[in-house]
C-alpha cells in the first residue's frame, strides 16, 4: 500500500484536511454533505467514523506496519472502518443472535495491523467521550485488546473457525447481558411494526417516516423489481431454496439517515413476502450502494490489478468479505446492478443492534470488554486468512503473526497503546480543524 495524501508531516494540516474532506464529499449532494457534516461535528469520534479516508491517508504504508507484518502472509480481510460501534448485535443464518463486525463496506485485504491500529483508536476517542477511565486505566485497556488478539491467534491451531460465534453463552458479562437483553426486547414483529403497516387486509407495506423512509419513485421501484432475478443467482447455492420462496416483493422504500461515512450513499429497503402464514414473517431486504472501500486509493498498482482480478465490483467485493469474516453469513446476502451502480444486498436483521459503550462505566467491565473485542477480531481475522489462503497453506497467517510475534507480546500491546492514544489525539486536533473549516 502507499500513502499519498500525508506522506510528509511537515506541512499545512489543516489545510490538507480541508482539502481531504471535500475531496472524499465532492460527489455527495449538498443536503447529504451538510446531514453528514453536522454528524461529523458532534464529537471527535463521530469525526473519527465519518472519515475513515484520513485514517487510511495517514497510515496507508506506513513503515511501521513493518515492526509486527508487513509481509503478503500478514494480511488478511479486513472490516477496513474498524472502531467499537462496528460490531454489534445481529441474527445470523443458524437462527441465534451473535456478535460481531457488522459492517462490510469498506472491506478488503490487507495487513492485520490496520484494523488493530483503527479499532484501538476508537477506543480511545470513545473512552474520552464516555468519560469514565483515567489514562492509566485506558492504556492498560487497549494493551489488554493486543495482549488478547496475539493469543487468540496462537489459540485456536488447527480448530475449525467456521462455525465459532460468539453469543450470549460464550461471551463475558457485560455482552451476554447485552445480548440476552437484545433478545429479548428485539423480534422481527418488532421490526416490521416500526418500518410497515398492513391496512385493510391488505399486503404489508412501508411506513413513511420523516427523515428516514419513503416510498421509492416508480422507476426506481421497476428497476430493483427488474435486477432481482439476477441478484437471486449471487446468494450461495446452499441458500437457494430458501430464497426461492421469499422473492415476492411487497414494496420499495428509500432509506435515509442511516450510518455516517455512508451518507449520501444510495440506499433502499425491499420488502418480501414470508414463507409462512405467520403474521410477522416478512422479509426486509438492506439494498446499499456500494463504492470502493476507502483504502483503494492507497492499494499499490499490483494490489488494484489483484483487486480488480477478484471481484467484479464493489458489491461483489462486499459479500466476499462478509462470507470470509463472518460465522454464519446471511442467507440472503448477494448483490445486483441497477443504472450502472452496484449494490449489496442483505437482510436487515431483526436484532440489529449495538452495544452501549457508556454502560462501561467501571474499568474491570471495560477491560472485559477489550478482551472480548479483541478475541472476536482475532477469530474473525483468522477465518478470513483461513479461506483466503485456502489454496496454499490455510494456516500460514497465525504461523506468521506467532512467529513475529513470540516473546513480544508486551512490545506490541506498548506498540498499540502508543499508536492508538497517539492518533487518538491528532483525530481530536482533525476535528477542531474540521469544524473551523465547514
Amino acid at each position: 500500500m502507499k500513502n499519498i495524501i500525508f506522506a510528509s508531516k511537515s506541512y499545512d494540516r489543516k489545510g490538507k484536511i480541508h482539502e481531504a474532506i471535500e475531496h472524499h464529499n465532492q460527489e455527495v449532494p449538498n443536503h447529504f454533505r451538510q446531514e453528514k457534516f453536522a454528524k461529523m461535528k458532534a464529537n471527535p469520534y463521530a469525526f473519527f467514523r465519518g472519515s475513515n479516508h484520513i485514517f487510511w491517508s495517514d497510515f496507508a504504508g506506513d513503515w511501521q506496519i513493518n515492526r509486527f507484518g508487513g509481509s503478503a502472509f500478514s494480511r488478511t480481510w479486513l472490516e477496513g472502518d474498524a472502531h467499537v460501534y462496528n460490531m454489534g448485535a445481529y441474527l445470523n443464518n443458524s437462527g441465534n443472535i451473535a456478535f460481531g463486525f457488522d459492517d462490510y463496506d469498506d472491506s478488503l485485504v490487507a495487513d492485520y495491523q490496520y484494523d488493530i491500529w483503527r479499532f484501538a483508536t476508537s477506543m480511545v476517542l470513545d473512552a474520552w467521550e464516555n468519560q469514565h477511565l483515567d489514562d492509566k486505566e485506558l492504556n492498560k485497556a487497549i494493551q489488554t485488546f493486543a495482549k488478547v488478539y496475539l493469543k487468540t491467534i496462537s489459540s485456536y491451531e488447527q480448530v475449525d473457525l467456521f462455525s465459532c460465534s460468539f453469543n450470549q453463552e460464550n461471551t463475558c458479562k457485560p455482552l451476554s447481558k447485552f445480548l440476552e437483553k437484545t433478545s429479548k426486547k428485539y423480534s422481527r414483529e418488532r421490526m416490521l411494526k416500526k418500518w410497515t403497516e398492513v391496512s385493510h387486509e391488505k399486503d404489508r407495506t412501508f411506513r413513511a417516516i420523516e427523515g428516514k423512509l419513503s416510498p421509492a419513485d416508480p422507476t426506481t421501484r421497476q428497476a430493483i423489481t427488474d435486477a432481482f432475478q439476477d441478484y437471486l443467482t449471487t446468494i450461495p447455492k446452499e441458500f437457494a431454496t430458501v430464497n426461492e420462496l421469499h422473492n415476492k416483493i411487497l414494496d420499495v422504500s428509500e432509506r435515509h439517515g442511516a450510518g455516517t461515512g455512508s451518507v449520501g450513499l444510495k440506499r433502499y429497503y425491499v420488502l418480501l413476502r414470508g414463507n409462512t402464514d405467520l403474521a410477522y414473517d416478512d422479509i426486509i431486504l438492506d439494498i446499499k450502494q456500494q463504492i470502493q472501500p476507502t483504502a483503494f486509493s492507497y492499494l499499490s498498482d499490483e494490489e488494484i490489478k489483484e483487486y480488480e482480478y477478484n471481484f467484479d465490483n464493489h458489491a461483489h467485493r462486499h459479500a466476499e468479505a462478509y462470507r470470509a469474516l463472518a460465522e454464519y453469513p446471511d442467507q440472503h446476502l448477494g448483490w445486483l446492478s441497477m443504472n450502472g451502480d452496484f449494490f449489496s444486498v442483505r437482510e436487515r436483521s431483526p436484532f440489529k443492534n449495538d452495544f452501549p459503550t457508556g454502560t462501561l462505566t467501571q474499568p474491570k467491565k471495560y477491560l472485559k470488554m477489550a478482551s472480548q473485542w479483541a478475541t472476536i477480531m482475532a477469530t474473525k481475522h483468522l477465518r478470513a486468512a483461513r479461506r483466503l489462503n485456502h489454496s496454499l497453506d490455510q494456516y500460514v497467517f497465525e504461523a506468521t503473526i506467532n512467529r513475529i510475534a513470540r516473546d513480544r507480546e508486551e512490545e506490541f500491546a506498548i506498540f498499540t497503546a502508543r499508536i492508538a492514544k497517539s492518533y487518538a489525539k491528532q483525530v481530536r486536533k482533525d476535528w477542531l480543524y474540521f469544524c473551523e473549516g465547514f
